[in-house]
């Protein structure tokens, strides 16, 4: 539901069960005509500490909140965690305190980065890192945040959320430290910050903080269960006695985060702002909890701005001609195959080769593919393009893939079809070296075959003058348009029902019996059919595939960070007078 900011309803469902008439009198008075002077970014990711695509927006979007905005101070807080970050980049603000945590205290120290940048304009921004001994040790082969027990979800759901929790308790405490208690708006990423609305609020009736309000952006709709007894850690019992009593069932952070925030929910994209409430996935698989919540407070689409800059090859806009990007892809391409010929890390896998030998000699009527990301099976999509590579003969294509695997064993079903495909396939699933500019740059397709996108990174293809393929999906939407700038499909309908969804989700750790979904079948089907007319175009009709580079680049260049940095500050606005009241 993407309602406009005027559109906000208020909602004190859970206000009203947390605190007494009073004290909500008491918050509203102290958010009342708040300044927006300090913004506090709160997020589990961070340039030390990264997942997914929060720890990219995080580096990107500060400069620009602070900067377009005159804002006098644009901070992050984050965990420090203790098993990914090192410690030596950081310095000690001086700043060690105690939060009180269930039936005893943690001891919080806090570190400091100073992040300089030229970019709208040159300035600086102070990040601070919470550091706990026992607290945020998450660790990994690929050093996520989130995963503390590979091999046991539930145990890291539990570890996550009791993370969660201290980090909400302690990030205001953390402000009145650094003596910044007065027009905060804190700026909260996802269900792991969410609750910082309510301990903020708390804050302000015990004397933390002065005045603040907190605003909410979900990069996905996940969320985690919070049983009363973890929230007692966190707020004193009366309060939980009155929501446990009206909630018997228990609460989620979002469906009491959400409710707290001070103006409508914001995501990432303006289509899967819409999709949270009208696509089945979200409304009766991921988020049916939340649905109510979204159609009360809105759900406000923001698009992200480009995540990396024009390579130099495409830096002189004007020049472009078709001609031009005709010369400079064929050089690159070039580029590419002596990469895939000499680069051979130890973990790389599958032969790509030309009529049995060396890829040097590759036509250039052979397109190449590629396809980068985690390798996350239930939101990537890369069972459906290996799937959709099946169908194609030796020589028809050639396909590269640099998935990053949380579980090596999670490679299994990807060299099964690299087997299948001999010549066809290759993969690099690390952190590729060398040789990765020229896999963007070369390739003639990049393909993100996405169950779900929040925003996705097609604008990263586009800089690179590499046509999309994607799913009609999330972000991919607001960014491809189909036949100008890229293609999306969509598999039929009919198949995409809940049935079929919890049936593709529950097997997640059997792709082969996912094969025989109906859902992943269509899916398989629609994106080989559209990798079929894209070989077409590229080989029948050459022009036009420039010319979906040109109009690729004219659209990446309508993603732009201070767009993002005024709609946010709208947000801002719309929470400094705390509209929930």
């Amino acid at each position: 539901m993407n309602k406009s900011l005027s559109a906000h309803e208020k909602d004190r469902t859970i206000m009203n069960y947390l605190f007494e008439e009073h004290e909500i009198g008491e918050i509203k008075n102290r958010i009342k005509n708040l300044a927006v002077s300090t913004v506090v970014y709160c997020s589990f990711e961070s340039r030390f500490a990264k997942s997914g695509g929060l720890a990219a927006v995080t580096i990107k979007i500060l400069p620009y909140l602070k900067e377009v905005n005159k804002i006098p101070s644009v901070i992050l807080m984050t965990p420090f965690h203790s098993n990914i970050i090192d410690d030596s980049r950081l310095k000690s603000t001086g700043c060690i305190f105690d939060v009180p945590f269930g039936s005893g205290m943690v001891k919080v120290q806090i570190l400091e980065y100073t992040s300089t940048y030229n970019n709208p304009a040159k300035g600086s921004i102070k990040e601070f890192y919470l550091k706990a001994r026992g607290f945020f040790n998450a660790r990994n082969r690929i050093n996520d945040p989130y995963i503390y027990f590979e091999n046991d979800i539930s145990k890291n759901d539990n570890a996550i959320a009791e993370n969660a929790l201290l980090f909400c308790k302690a990030v205001p405490i953390a402000l009145q430290q650094l003596k910044l208690q007065k027009n905060i708006v804190f700026h909260l990423q996802d269900w792991q910050t969410a609750l910082i609305s309510l301990t903020s609020k708390l804050a302000m009736l015990n004397g933390t903080l002065l005045s603040c309000a907190t605003v909410q952006t979900m990069h996905n709709s996940f969320d985690s269960f919070i049983a009363w007894e973890s929230l007692a850690k966190i707020i004193d019992k009366k309060r939980i006695q009155k929501l446990s009593a009206q909630f018997q069932d228990g609460l989620t952070a979002y469906q009491i985060g959400l409710q707290l925030i001070d103006a409508p929910i914001t995501t990432v994209s303006e289509n899967f702002a819409k999709e949270f409430t009208t696509d089945i996935l979200q409304t009766k698989h991921f988020a049916p909890h939340l649905q109510q919540v979204f159609k009360t407070k809105g759900v406000v689409g923001i698009n992200n701005g480009l995540f990396i800059d024009f390579p130099a090859e495409f830096s002189n806009q004007d020049s472009l001609t078709i001609e031009k990007i005709n010369s400079i892809k064929s050089t690159n391409r070039k580029k590419l195959l002596k990469v895939l010929t000499e680069y051979n890390p130890s973990q790389r896998f599958g032969d790509l080769t030309y009529k049995g030998d060396s890829i040097t000699s590759l036509p250039d009527a052979i397109p190449i593919f590629v396809m980068s990301g985690r390798l996350d099976f239930n939101q990537k999509g890369f069972d459906i393009f290996l799937q959709s590579i099946e169908r194609f003969a030796r020589d028809e294509i050639k396909v590269i893939l640099t998935p990053m695997p949380v579980k090596l064993s999670h490679l299994d079903f990807v060299r099964d079809v690299v087997n299948k495909c001999n010549g066809n396939v290759t993969v690099f699933p690390i952190k590729m070296v060398q040789g990765f500019h020229e896999l963007q740059i070369g390739s003639t397709y990049g393909v993100m075959p996405s169950i779900y996108e929040p925003f996705g990174a097609a604008i990263e293809y586009m800089v690179n003058g590499t046509v999309n393929i994607a799913r009609q999906t999330g972000g991919l939407v607001d960014q491809i348009e189909d036949h100008k700038c890229g293609f999306l499909y969509r598999e039929n309908e009919v198949f995409y029902n809940r049935e079929n969804i919890n049936n593709f989700f529950s097997c997640k750790d059997n792709l082969k019996l996912r094969r025989t979904n109906k859902w992943v079948q269509s899916m398989v089907a629609s994106l080989y059919e559209t990798l079929l007319e894209a070989i077409n175009l590229y080989n029948n009709h050459r022009d036009e595939y420039y010319r979906l580079i040109n109009r690729g680049f004219n659209k990446a260049r309508s993603f732009d960070w201070s767009i993002s940095a005024r709609k946010y500050f709208a947000v801002y606005e719309k929470a400094k007078h705390g509209i929930w009241i």
